[in-house]
This record gives C-alpha cells, sequence and structure tokens, in this order.
C-alpha cells in the first residue's frame, strides 16, 4: 500500500476533515517537523508550546481537541512522523479514552518498535480492553520484540481483571522469569496479585519469598492477596514482619492491616494498629478512616464508628456507605436510615454501594416495608438493573420470608452473577425448598459459569438431614463434575453433611481422602460421630487429632461433650475429659461452660448442672438458657420458667433463645398465662418476628389447644416455612381437627414443601385419634416410598396406635413383627393400652411381658395390664399384678389433675379433701352429680377398676381428680369464662361423658388437657369426636 494511500485511509478513520486529506496528497510527504512548526502555530492554541514538540511529541498535549487538531494538520500538511513521535501519538489516544484511534495509528505504522506494542498494550489495559491488550501482547510474542517489565505488568493487570485467563496468567509468570523481570518489583507485585485474584495463595506467599527485592506495594500486595482469600491472620504476620524489616507503610497497608483486625474481629489489635497509625500520621487520611469506621462497626462499636466518621475533615461517597453499612450490620436499620437521610440532604454521590448497604438493614419481615420503600428508590434512580443491588434486594426478600418477591427479583434481572445464583439456592433452602434449590443449582450448572464452593456449601447445609440424602449425593456428584471435591471447606461440609445424615461410613471416607485437613475438618469428623451418638469413635478420632499434633478448640470440646448421654458415659469418659478441660484452659470458655451444664444435665446428673451453673460468678443469657434446656431435659418444666422468671426479676437481657426456651416450657405446661407474658415480652423487646420466638409462640398456642391464636400468628402460606406447617399440623392433631389436619399436609404439598420425619408423625397421630385407620396406612407407605422419610420408631408407634384404637389387633402384631426397626417401650405399652381398651387378654400378656423386660420399673406396663384384668373381671390377676409391683419395688404413678389461678397450681388426688374448700368443691360436685343424673347420665361403672360393688364403683368415679378440678373451677371463676384443666393420665370414658354433658348444662367452655391430646368440651361435643 503507498503511503499517500495509507495517509487518506488514516484521515478517513480518524474522522479528520477530507479537505485536509486532499490537500495532503499535494504536499511532500518528507516535510520535515521543523519546517512546519511555525505554520503550526495558526492550528494549535497559542497555549500549545509547540517548540517542545520535536523533543517530546504528543506527550505535551494536555487537551484531547488540540491533540486531533494538531494531528489533523500534520496529515494535512504530509510530515513525517519518526517512531518515536508516532508511539507519543498512540500513547496520547490512549491517555484521553480513545485506545481505538491509538489502534487505527498503530495499525498504519510501517514501522515499530518494542515502546510502540508497549503503549499499545498499555494503553488497551488503562482503557479497560482486557481482551484486546492480552490478544496483542501475543501478537508482540510472535513478533518477537523485546518486552519489559511495564508491558508485563500492563498485561497481568488485565489477566487479573478477566479473571478467567489462569494458564496465561501462569504463562506471564514463565516468561518473567525467562526474561530475567523477577527482579523488576513491580512486575513481581503484579504476579503476587494475579496469583491472589486466582485464589492461589500459597504461591503468592511463595513467590513472594522467592522475591530478590520487596517494597511496600509488594508486601501490601502480598496482604490483599491473603485478605481476599480469608486469611487474615497472615495479612498481621506481613505487616509484622515489614514493620521488623524497617518497610514504611502507606495508607494502602494501613488499610489491609486494618480491615484484617476486623475480618479477625480482634478488637485489642485493632486498637495497636490504630496506635501505628497515629504514630506514622495517616490518622487524617481519608481512605484509612474509612477502613476504620468498618472496622469498629465489625467489632460491634457503633459509637466509635459514629465518632471517627464525625471527626474527618472530609468525607466521600465510601464514608458515608461504611458508616451506613456499620448500622444496618449491627442491626440499627433507624440509624441506617437516618445517616442515608443525611447523605442525600449533604448531596454526597449515592450509587449502587449505598443502596445495597441500607437494604442490608431491612431484611426482617417487621421492617419490610421500608425495605419495600427503598425498592421503589432503586427503581427510580435507576439501580433496580445493577447487578450488586439485585443481590441485596434477593437476601432481603429471603431473610424476611417473602419467596415470591425473591423469585420475581432472580426471574426479572437481566443480568446474573454468581453471588445471584447462589443467594437464590440459599433462600430456597432457608425455607425448606430443597427441589427447588437443587432446580436452580442445576441451572446455574448449565449457564458454564465458573462456580465457586459457596454454591455447594449452601445445598449441602440443606442436605444435612436423613430426609434429603438422596438429593445430598446428587449435590455430592455435581460436586465432582465441577471439579471441586479437592476443596478443604467443601470436604468439611460433606463431612457434616453425612454426619448429619447418619452415614459416618461415608464421613469417614470423606475424611481419609481429603488431601489437607484443618481443624474444621476433624471438628466436623467428631461433630458427626456426636451426632449419632458414637461417643467411643467421637474420643478415638480426638485422640488421634492430638497424636497428629492438632490443638483443639472450644468447638472441638462442645462436639465431644455432646456426645455423652448415660450415667456410664459419664462415669468412663466424661470425668477425665472435664479435668481435660480444666487442664488445658479451655474451661474458662463460655459455650465450653454451657455445654458442660447440658452434657451432665444429659448424663443424668442435673445436680452436677446445678453447681456448674451456681459457681459461675458471670452468668450471660446462654448460660441461664443452658440451664433452662437442662431442666427440661429431666421434664423440670416449672423450674425452667422459674429460671426464665428469675432472668426478668433480675433484668437479665434476654434473647431470642432464651424467650423460646422460656415458651417451650410453657408449652410443655400448657401453662398460656405464662406463655402469654413471655409472648408481650418478646413483642416488648422486638422479637417478635425472629424465627425461632415466632415459631415457639405458636407452638405454645398450640399445645395449649388455643387454634385460633396459631392461625393468627401463622404466616400466609406461601411465606411458610417447613416448621410453620408442622406447628400448625400438630395443632389441628391434638384439638381434633382431624380433617383439617389432613388437608394442611395436602396444601402443604402444594406449597412445595417437602414434609420430614416431624411431619408424618403429626399426621399419623392426627389419622390414629381420628380413626382414619386406610389413610393413615397408605400415609405410612407414601413416606417411605415416594417421600422417601425413613420410617422410625415414633411413626412405628402412631401405626401400632392407630390398628390398636381400630380393634385390628392382629393386625398390630403383625406389624410389629415386620417394622423396620426394633420395637421399644412405646411400641409395646402402646399395644397394651389398645389390648385394655378392647379386652385382649391374650396378647395383652405378650405386650406386658415385654414392656416390663425393656423397662422393668415402668409402672404403667403394671397399671395398663392391671386395668385390663379388671375390666375382664379378673381380680385374681389384677392381686397378683400389685404382688408383682410390691415385689419389684414399682410404686404406682398417683392420678392427679391441676389448674392454675393466677400464679398457683392447685391440685387434686382422688377423692382429695386436703384443699381448704374441700366442703364446697364437693358441694359443687354433688349439684352436679344430681343435674347429671336429671339430664339422662347413667355412670359406666366398666370404667372403676376396683372390686367392689356398683354404688361403691359410681362414688370412686366421682371423686376422679378432674372432677374435682372441674367443680373448684366453677366456684372460683366468673360465670361464663373458659374453664382449663390438667391431667396427668388418660381420662376415663366416664369422665369424657360428664364434662360433655355439663359443658351443655352451665353454657361454659371447658378445655382438659391430658397427655394424649387436647379436649374441647362446648354446648355437648368433643372436638375428639369421642375418639381418643
Amino acid at each position: 500500500m503507498s503511503r499517500l494511500c495509507m495517509k487518506n485511509i488514516l484521515a478517513i478513520q480518524l474522522r479528520i476533515p477530507f479537505r485536509y486529506s486532499l490537500y495532503c496528497s499535494s504536499i511532500n510527504i518528507s516535510t520535515s517537523i521543523d519546517d512546519l512548526q511555525w505554520t503550526t502555530q495558526s492550528i494549535v492554541p497559542h497555549s500549545l508550546e509547540i517548540s517542545a514538540f520535536h523533543q517530546k511529541g504528543f506527550s505535551i498535549i494536555a487537551d484531547i481537541n488540540n491533540g486531533k487538531s494538531l494531528h489533523a494538520f500534520l496529515i494535512k500538511n504530509s510530515a513525517h512522523l519518526t517512531i518515536f513521535h508516532t508511539n507519543t501519538l498512540i500513547n496520547m489516544y490512549c491517555k484521553f479514552g480513545k485506545a481505538r484511534y491509538a489502534r487505527i495509528v498503530f495499525d498504519t505504522m510501517l514501522e515499530r518498535n518494542s515502546a510502540s506494542w508497549n503503549n499499545m498494550i498499555s494503553g488497551y489495559v488503562r482503557d479497560c480492553f482486557y481482551d484486546e491488550g492480552v490478544m496483542l501482547f501475543m501478537e508482540m510474542r510472535v513478533s518477537e520484540f523485546e518486552i519489559n517489565g511495564y508491558v508485563v505488568a500492563s498485561v497481568l493487570t488485565a489477566i487479573n481483571r478477566l479473571g478467567d485467563l489462569l494458564v496465561e496468567g501462569l504463562k506471564m509468570h514463565g516468561l518473567v522469569l525467562k526474561s530475567g523481570l523477577v527482579k523488576d518489583v513491580f512486575v513481581g507485585t503484579s504476579i503476587l496479585h494475579f496469583y491472589g485474584v486466582y485464589k492461589m495463595v500459597l504461591n503468592s506467599l511463595r513467590f513472594f519469598e522467592e522475591m530478590p527485592v520487596t517494597n511496600v506495594v509488594s508486601c501490601t500486595s502480598l496482604m490483599v492477596s491473603f485478605l481476599s482469600n480469608g486469611v487474615p491472620k497472615s495479612v498481621i504476620d506481613v505487616y509484622v514482619r515489614m514493620t521488623l524489616e524497617g518497610v514504611s507503610a502507606n495508607e494502602n497497608t494501613f488499610t489491609a492491616v486494618i480491615s484484617a483486625c476486623g475480618a479477625l474481629d480482634d478488637e485489642f489489635l485493632g486498637h495497636q494498629v490504630l496506635g501505628h497509625v497515629v504514630k506514622v500520621g495517616f490518622e487524617d487520611n481519608l481512605s484509612v478512616e474509612n477502613i476504620l469506621v468498618s472496622m469498629f462497626g465489625s467489632f460491634g462499636r457503633v459509637e466509635e464508628a459514629t465518632s471517627v466518621f464525625h471527626h474527618m475533615n472530609q468525607r466521600d461517597t465510601i464514608s458515608w456507605n461504611s458508616l451506613i453499612a456499620v448500622y444496618a450490620q449491627n442491626r440499627s436499620f433507624d440509624g441506617s436510615l437516618r445517616y442515608f437521610h443525611y447523605m442525600r440532604h449533604d448531596h454526597d454521590e449515592i450509587n449502587s454501594i449505598t443502596l445495597s448497604a441500607l437494604l442490608s438493614a431491612f431484611g426482617s419481615s417487621d421492617k419490610l416495608k421500608w425495605g419495600r420503600g427503598v425498592h421503589g428508590l432503586v427503581v427510580k434512580l435507576g439501580f433496580h438493573k445493577n447487578i450488586c443491588v439485585c443481590n441485596t434486594l434477593l437476601t432481603m426478600y429471603s431473610e424476611s420470608g417473602r419467596s415470591k418477591d425473591t423469585e420475581l427479583i432472580f426471574g426479572g434481572m437481566e443480568e446474573k452473577d454468581l453471588i445471584s445464583w447462589n443467594s437464590m439456592v440459599a433462600a430456597y433452602v432457608s425455607e425448606g425448598k430443597i427441589s427447588d434449590a437443587l432446580t436452580i443449582l442445576i441451572g446455574l450448572l448449565q449457564t458454564g459459569k465458573e462456580i465457586n464452593y459457596v454454591t455447594f456449601t449452601s445445598a449441602l447445609s440443606a442436605c444435612s438431614d436423613p430426609t434429603f440424602l438422596a438429593e445430598g449425593k446428587l449435590v455430592h456428584s455435581l460436586l465432582i463434575v465441577s471439579g471441586l471435591q479437592k476443596n478443604m471447606i467443601l470436604g468439611n461440609a460433606l463431612v457434616t453433611m453425612y454426619g448429619k445424615c447418619g452415614i459416618m461410613d461415608e464421613a469417614k471416607k470423606i475424611f481419609q481422602i481429603m488431601p489437607e485437613k484443618e481443624l474444621v475438618t476433624w471438628n466436623s469428623l467428631i461433630g458427626g460421630f456426636a451426632e449419632n451418638e458414637q461417643l467411643h469413635e467421637a474420643m478415638s478420632t480426638f485422640k488421634l487429632m492430638r497424636y497428629g499434633g492438632e490443638h483443639a478448640n472450644y468447638i472441638t470440646i462442645i462436639n465431644l461433650l455432646g456426645a455423652f448421654s448415660t450415667p456410664s458415659d459419664l462415669l468412663k469418659l466424661g470425668s477425665p475429659l472435664h479435668a481435660h478441660i480444666v487442664q488445658t484452659g479451655l474451661a474458662t470458655d463460655e459455650f465450653v461452660k454451657n455445654s458442660l451444664i447440658t452434657m451432665y444435665a444429659k448424663c443424668g446428673d442435673l445436680n452436677s448442672s446445678n453447681y456448674i451453673f451456681s459457681s459461675l460468678a458471670k452468668k450471660t443469657s446462654v448460660t441461664w438458657n443452658a440451664m433452662v434446656a437442662a431442666n427440661a431435659h429431666h421434664g423440670c418444666w416449672e423450674e425452667g420458667l422459674k429460671l426464665v422468671r428469675q432472668m426478668q426479676r433480675d433484668r437479665l437481657e434476654f434473647d431470642q433463645f432464651s424467650l423460646s426456651a422460656g415458651l417451650a416450657a410453657s408449652s410443655s405446661l400448657a401453662s398460656m398465662e405464662e406463655g402469654k407474658t413471655l409472648h408481650g415480652l418478646a413483642i416488648k423487646l422486638g422479637f417478635n418476628s425472629y424465627f425461632y420466638v415466632t415459631t415457639a409462640t405458636m407452638d405454645m398456642y398450640g399445645k395449649c389447644g388455643e387454634i385460633n391464636d396459631v392461625l393468627k400468628m401463622m404466616p400466609e402460606p406461601h411465606e411458610r416455612s417447613r416448621l410453620s406447617w408442622n406447628i400448625l399440623l400438630s395443632a389441628y392433631s391434638r384439638y381434633g381437627a382431624f380433617t383439617k389436619a389432613q388437608e394442611t399436609f395436602h396444601e402443604l404439598l402444594d406449597h412445595n414443601i417437602e414434609p420430614d420425619h416431624v411431619t408424618f408423625v403429626s399426621l399419623l397421630s392426627a389419622c390414629s385419634h381420628g380413626g382414619l385407620v386406610d389413610e393413615g396406612l397408605a400415609y405410612f407407605n407414601s413416606m417411605t416410598t415416594e417421600f422417601r422419610v425413613p420410617a422410625s420408631i415414633e411413626h412405628c408407634v402412631c401405626i401400632v396406635d392407630l390398628l390398636g384404637r381400630s380393634g385390628r389387633l392382629t393386625d398390630a402384631e403383625a406389624f410389629i413383627e415386620k417394622m423396620p426397626v426394633p420395637p421399644n417401650d412405646y411400641i409395646w405399652r402402646s399395644l397394651l393400652a389398645a389390648c385394655r381398651l378392647h379386652g385382649h387378654i391374650d396378647l395383652g400378656k405378650k405386650a406386658v411381658e415385654n414392656l416390663i423386660q425393656s423397662k422393668p420399673s415402668d409402672d404403667s406396663a403394671y397399671v395398663l395390664y392391671s386395668n385390663l384384668c379388671a375390666t375382664s373381671g379378673r381380680w385374681h390377676d389384677v392381686q397378683n399384678v400389685r404382688e408383682d409391683m410390691e415385689a419389684n419395688k414399682v410404686r404406682k404413678k398417683p392420678a392427679c389433675s391441676w389448674v392454675k389461678m393466677k400464679d398457683k397450681v392447685i391440685t387434686f388426688g382422688i377423692g382429695d379433701i386436703s384443699h381448704p374448700e374441700s366442703e364446697q368443691i364437693y358441694e359443687k360436685l354433688q349439684e352436679l352429680r344430681e343435674r347429671a343424673s336429671e339430664a339422662g347420665h347413667v355412670t359406666d361403672t366398666s370404667f372403676s377398676l376396683q372390686d367392689t360393688d356398683e354404688e361403691q364403683k359410681e362414688h370412686n368415679l366421682w371423686n376422679h381428680s378432674e372432677r374435682l378440678a372441674l367443680a373448684y373451677c366453677m366456684i372460683s371463676t366468673p360465670k361464663g369464662s373458659s374453664l382449663r384443666i390438667f391431667k396427668n393420665l388418660r381420662v376415663c370414658g366416664d369422665c369424657h361423658s360428664v364434662f360433655k354433658l355439663v359443658s351443655r348444662m352451665v353454657g361454659r367452655q371447658i378445655i382438659l388437657r391430658d397427655p394424649y391430646r387436647f379436649h374441647h368440651f362446648i354446648d355437648g361435643n368433643c372436638s375428639c369426636g369421642d375418639y381418643w
């Protein structure tokens, strides 16, 4: 191509006026720069020192328009530009963001040198044309031009920004070594940054150690590599090394070190570094001040973060964003909102990070209305297509339980990154929609995006339940296909998942093949053994860990203590372990102390739990919670509630777990008054929207028989978690609304919620108490085949009870012989109760023999069989049972009923005359007896289990504890109010008939709770439908 032709083409491509192009053709191409200097003064502004052009070329240009004018003039006059001047022209266009113009100039050069290539490549990178920069460098290598450190650093920057050129980056490292550029500290720093970006932090460290010269830039680059890869402790190590070697820190160094202190949650270290900052004079540096705000926020020191902010000499958008984020992460949504308004008032630029920080403050249902308002502002300001903002919206709606809104945001995103997909997986996991989570995971794999460990950790966590073992294995397979099987974090997650699913052989196999193991890995395996009550395996693993030189932390000890469950465990291994804990200094850890309280309680030594609790000088809410749970484990619910009351009196800080524990105790005692008080306290303290508190409150109302209160608190169907559905199903089952229980189950399925172990226990229990035999058997079969929920002993008890109540005792016996788990005392007790109900002596004898064999000291075995014999008129056998009880020193648990009046519990036994108002109680009882007789009631004396005459039997029945409690309630409460009575044994059939009749006669609702269910008596009817 001729020079003239090339000149005209260049003029057209650079959009230089065509008349200049024509004029150029008549000018001698060899005209020198010096000859044209006088002429350029008429084209180029006088401010431009054209005399310097000969030596500096286009580098003197400070304005792109001037540069273009000069370039046009030179083309017009056919000036011959040397390689040097052309290189400066390329540099000028790149400097002003016109890399494409620069490339046109580059392509039309007849001669190039290394500087030409270097300028063009670095210009591409500077203008963010990373792919073009890398491609041009490859062309340069083919042309065999000499490379320098500047261009290598530029290409490495492009590779880092692209994030998917690992092989090319490794080749660059090899090229650096081959060309001797490793001594160039800036090249070395670029390689450090490359390894950090590509998560090869060990390579970063190895290269840093091999660098012949290091400075503050390379040290800081290594710190950033450690920080971005989650190794903040190593950042501090590098900083200490820098200080010892006399390398002065700069603002970027302090930014990395302060961030590491926040990540380590090391407040003491943070203050030490702050002292260094002040000492070297960086306390007024804006970048350092911004990161100090974030650091104090991570320590929970909101006041200190705010103080740093207010003492700043100047602020930028990052300053405001940092403080808004501090308030958000410390659950102070009003503070985030307040400073956001201040920011807008001060006209600081609001960006995507501002809005993301603000939205993160509204991740709960009670604050969602504010979040929706900010969402509207997001749309108004045009940030609704920003990936970062959309990801935060996904998290906000997910944490608020708004799955439909989450799906709408995700579906409407024009562009999705890995965080978007991971957020959607986590959203479905948190709502128990495991199938939907796996669908999203598979969809992500199909996009071809590079997947990291975060994608799989949420899915594996969701599958950490025997119900979802098959899904867990699928995720494991997908993980292998994605090439992430050697990732240590995922290895730990797999060990945990298989452990929680009870597949310890697989957990051990994963553990053994892991190329690297850390303390978390050992803790995961120990935790799996503990979860599956394999104490000896857990202790053996603990010993191996110690022999391998790994030191236990508090999580190790907590996991080990969780494996203890029996007195023999405590005697053989628990006491020595406690001694080891004291010896290693871990006994001072708050969480370890709490676990010791729990361990002793689980092993039957509540006194030691109380001793540890009492000996603690400082007790936190967690400690009190542990002691409440210890009492709950022993069935000491009243003691647990006393501890909760004591916390209130001592003005101790309640958390969601304190309230949940208190509500659980209220549930077990069916103490609605206490439960309502705690519900009110939860609202007052702002915990009413917390998941555990909400579900515990709903469960409390359900166990107290207040189904309407459960329904008032229940979220909308599409927003319910599996736990919420289970609570509702259980409440309907207890209430006797068996059809409603069935409808709830099918509604649950319609909303794509996977039923679990608890779901089917409640459903089968409802079928059992409702006489729905065929339906119950069908549900049991679909449980194992369709829903893949393994049959447990609880499910089998329900089936035995279901068949036994309906009189199908032969089928019940056959089921026990074929059931997938060995029968325990609950199975035989359920069969014995059915035999007693239907008078089946022979099978009852078999059941009682097995029951006594499994639990020799259980009084219910003797009592139920005695009642069976009494019902059948076999009084001789009744006497034999009593003699056996005396010989085996088994005492019968006396029947009792109780009522709650304000803060008092009034208890009645059979024929009790100890109450101060006994005379009035028996007068009311006699009145009820006469009115019942007049209404046509005939006492069913078959429920009297003494060998006496009919009159005495009738007298005994009218002296049952629940009838005494009923009479007391009627004389102690206002007319028309509801009556609430509790009994420790199953209500007898005649008492049930009397309660129905009384509810109609006196026009009052009576709620009777026995160990099996609630009976709501209204206007002569019972919620159980006379089937219990």
